[in-house]
């Protein structure tokens, strides 16, 4: 085959090659594009529940040293959180008890809050009572008969320790080993973001000891 491109003028022929550049160049955008879009159409990706928001805790749940359900978002908004799953059935959980005391009132000034979850089948009130009594937990207490709570924050084993920052992303996860690590270090650098970013509370949640019943459902259901 011949080549005419000498005949044509220079500054024509050059035209030409941009023109042919650009359009070879937009159909390759235009090619990432849709195979970008066919890959977001397939599954979602698991999610590893570390950096990730979570659920709030029910509403219809049973508390103790606490008068009302308490909510990441509302009471607890703006907070470090320290959320303890336990069962109380080892004396391990009365030492991780023990080291979060430690660590609530190194920052009794700051805007922390820990949560224990207690995990029991357990719905007999009386029974109960004498349970957080006889352990003397003085943080708020929710107790997770049906494990929706630990569905809801993503825990599969207990006993667990979930760190979440001043916008309710979990931090750090722990199922063993906590008690090793440096959690007021951790806690004390979540602060730090927090106040760089202007995300703290500026009043501290503290709990009034009381207690919250759900109201049984009339349906009975």
């Amino acid at each position: 085959m011949e080549d005419y491109s000498g005949d044509l003028p220079k500054t024509e022929l050059v035209r030409k090659k941009i023109r042919s550049t650009i359009l070879f160049t937009l159909a390759l955008v235009a090619a990432a594009l849709l195979i970008g879009s066919l890959f977001r159409l397939g599954p979602t990706p698991p999610d590893t529940g570390i950096l990730t928001y979570v659920g709030d805790f029910p509403s219809d749940h049973i508390w103790f040293n606490t008068s009302e359900p308490l909510s990441v978002y509302n009471q607890l908004s703006q907070h470090v959180l320290v959320l303890f799953f336990c069962e109380l059935s080892a004396l391990s959980d009365l030492q991780y008890l023990s080291r979060l005391e430690e660590l609530d009132e190194h920052y009794s000034d700051l805007p922390l809050a820990v949560i224990v979850i207690l995990v029991s089948s357990e719905t007999d009130v009386s029974e109960l009572t004498t349970t957080v009594e006889t352990w003397g937990v003085d943080f708020p207490i929710i107790i997770d008969s049906s494990e929706l709570v630990s569905q809801r924050f993503r825990v599969s084993a207990y006993p667990a320790v979930l760190v979440l920052d001043s916008k309710a992303t979990v931090s750090t996860r722990f199922y063993t080993g906590w008690e090793e690590a440096d959690l007021q270090g951790i806690v004390g650098d979540l602060f730090n973001q927090g106040t760089a970013m202007r995300n703290l509370s500026a009043t501290p949640f503290e709990p009034d000891g009381g207690t919250y019943f759900p109201e049984p459902d009339p349906s009975g259901f």
